[in-house]
């Protein structure tokens, strides 16, 4: 580049016009502004920004021109390249020439008298004589024009992201607009108002297929009120729109909100929990995914807080909402013994209303409207929840099986008859994976019926369950499929290091004799199935002197561990199980033959655990969260038993030591990240 074109760039830059050989430098010969001139090193130091122009400016530049002008061309202080008619640097502000243009420091007086804590070098230049402290910025000022750049952009990102953000919650108000089916609960009327600073923030995530679609018509109703049209949503939307500015970073901004308000009342805020008894454990799923980080975006409120989530360790213990549990499933096991019912609010046989006034479509709706207003209410209790967590056996990082769905066709018996047997299909599991444990865990019977009902449900609560008898009796009177054991061949189970199951340390073959094995953690599982500790016969028979029997308490840091053969309800007698308190569960399995597994369910949901190379396989069960939940109107004392556990009621990761604790963070972060999908 001729010193020529330099000249002329220069000018531009300045003045936005071009200049032609009449305009060259005063002073200056044509021929010394023709000549290619051999650049010198660049002196980073004279780097240049001239209305966002950056010009590089060589050392051997500066001196021809001082030298054929007779005067400074460039600030000493800060490189600036004076204009002709400039008294003062434009840049820096000092006085072009005389005794009080400043010398440039030497690399002594750069640092002298500055501490090492407060020499921080220039991005840009490696500049480190200047004091944050007292200068506000290098004499480079690249930097900052960065910065002022990457403003610029970050405020169109942020309006761009407002942008998505309104149209996410149109979409999610016109997806639930009064279409379809009518509305058992009217078109007229809205939810309770919604007080601030008297009632506490709630959200809510509805599954709208549950409940005989139940849950579309509450979530019609909610979009009605000003306060609850932002704040309840469908979960199935929310899982679909993951993407940045759709409907989970809608719902992040709304419980964000949420745990302010709550926090300025001195309390925490509340997430119904609407659809099956599986559903529970998917929304503490989807709170920790709109919880989780994003390095990514930091800008946009999403930055790591050092552990992984944008919520503190303090925020999350304070703040975790509490959960309320809307019962619209089949079996309801959930919310019944939360106290929030055992049919979705407003149904005919909900709580045993049958009168007329309660039937009619002002009644149903009055009846929701009082459970809403019961979770909103701050004089609902919120009392400690135990969930249990499916984790590596103890010294391994990974789970050492895989699991599969039952696959097949809707009938009877979905199995594929193959060479005159009835074998049985699976395909890959689809969601959720299994990881928080809330209701119960087991392995047998009960497992592999429920994998035959998930690919015959039904439309309403009613044919559910009679679709879980049929399964059932088609289960009992089959032969055993060549893919898995007889019974509960092959199971093993420790607690706390102890031999549970088969009992009186027989071989596992004993497992034949067995039909169910694995644990509860609430006293209520399929309407009916309940469990106390241990007892004699006698304790047994007599219900007086069984009453010191306690009953399955699920804030008691422990998991109730039962198992049953078709005798054992003539031996309790009756469907009171008798349960043994133990703090983990560590299942061993091992085939009969290569290719079998085992079914296993969890929380009205079943998968197929098997080995890939045909090797023995554990499934690890602990404790890994205390969760806040809301109890309901209907609470039973005789099934909970006392929910005061003598903590304070708070949010926790959970573990004996430290790192269990850490063990259990990084797995719930792998659960939330994908991570447990490609493991497990």
């Amino acid at each position: 580049m001729s010193l020529r074109e330099w000249w002329d760039s220069l000018m531009y830059s300045c003045s936005g016009e071009k200049r032609g050989a009449e305009d060259a430098a005063p002073g200056v010969p044509e021929e010394t502004l023709s000549a290619d001139i051999v650049r010198e090193p660049v002196d980073i130091d004279r780097v240049q920004l001239e209305e966002s122009v950056c010009v590089e400016i060589p050392s051997a530049q500066i001196a021809l021109l001082e030298q054929k002008e007779g005067v400074d061309a460039a600030c000493h202080a800060c490189g600036n390249v004076y204009m002709d008619d400039s008294l003062f640097c434009r840049r820096c502000g000092r006085q072009r020439g005389g005794s009080e243009v400043p010398q440039p420091l030497t690399e002594e007086q750069k640092t002298e008298g500055l501490s090492q804590a407060s020499v921080n070098p220039c991005a840009l230049c490696n500049n480190t004589g200047f004091d944050e402290a007292k200068q506000q910025q290098c004499v480079c000022s690249w930097a900052e024009a960065r910065r002022h750049f990457e403003s610029e952009e970050r405020l169109k990102a942020v309006v761009e992201l407002e942008r998505m953000l309104d149209e996410s919650r149109k979409q999610a108000t016109q997806s639930f607009l009064d279409i379809g089916p009518a509305n058992r609960y009217g078109y007229q009327t809205a939810l309770p108002e919604f007080v601030p600073g008297e009632h506490v923030p709630v959200l809510a995530l509805i599954n709208p297929r549950s409940g005989a679609a139940a849950g579309r018509d509450i979530l019609q109703v909610a979009k009605r009120s000003s306060y609850f049209k932002d704040r309840f949503f469908n979960i199935i939307d929310i899982v679909k729109g993951q993407g940045r500015g759709r409907l989970l970073d809608v719902f992040r901004i709304e419980l964000c909100k949420a745990k302010d308000e709550a926090k300025a009342m001195g309390t925490r805020p509340r997430v119904v929990s609407g659809g099956g008894d599986g559903t529970g454990s998917f929304t503490i799923f989807m709170i920790f995914l709109a919880l989780k980080a994003d390095p990514a975006r930091e800008h946009e409120g999403l930055k790591d807080t050092g552990n992984g989530f944008i919520w503190t360790d303090d925020e999350l213990r304070e703040s975790f909402p509490a959960l309320a549990q809307m019962p619209l499933g089949s079996a309801n096991d959930f919310g019944n013994i939360l106290g929030w019912g055992q049919k979705y609010p407003g149904d005919k046989a909900c709580n045993g209303a049958t009168c007329a006034c309660c039937m009619t479509q002002k009644g149903v709706m009055a009846k929701l409207c009082e459970w809403v207003a019961a979770v909103m209410s701050p004089k609902s209790r919120v009392v400690n929840f135990d969930v249990w967590g499916l984790m590596p056996p103890p010294g391994e990082e990974a789970c050492n099986f895989k699991i599969a769905e039952l696959g097949g066709r809707r009938a009877a018996n979905p199995n594929n008859k193959i060479a005159g047997t009835r074998q049985i299909m699976v395909k890959e599991a689809g969601k959720p994976v299994p990881f928080f444990v809330c209701l119960y865990f087991s392995a047998g019977i009960g497992a592999y019926m429920t994998s035959r009902f998930q690919i015959n449900r039904r439309s309403t609560p009613l044919r559910n369950r009679l679709e879980y008898t049929r399964q059932l009796l088609g289960i009992a009177k089959e032969q055993t499929p060549p893919q898995l054991n007889l019974r509960l061949t092959g199971v093993k189970i420790d607690c706390e290091q102890q031999q549970y199951f088969p009992p009186r340390n027989m071989p596992a073959s004993a497992g034949r004799k067995y039909r169910e094995v694995g644990f509860y953690n609430i006293n209520w599982q399929a309407h009916g199935l309940h469990g106390k500790d241990r007892a004699g016969l006698l304790s047994r028979l007599c219900g007086g002197c069984g009453n010191d029997r306690k009953p399955v308490t699920f804030n008691d840091g422990k998991i109730d561990m039962f198992r049953w053969k078709f005798a054992s309800f003539f031996k309790n007698p009756g469907v009171t199980m008798q349960t043994d308190k133990k703090e983990d569960m560590l299942l061993n399995f091992k085939g009969d033959c290569a290719g079998r597994g085992m079914f296993f369910q969890w929380d009205g949901e079943a998968r197929f655990a098997f080995s890939p190379t045909n090797d023995e396989f554990q499934i690890y069960i602990r404790k890994v969260l205390t969760l806040p939940v809301v109890i309901g109107p209907f609470h039973n004392a005789k099934l909970t038993g006392n929910l005061d556990n003598g903590q304070p009621v708070a949010f926790g990761f959970h573990g004996s030591t430290s790192e269990d604790v850490e063990l259990v963070r990084r797995r719930v972060l792998k659960a939330v990240c994908g991570d447990l999908d490609t493991e497990l």
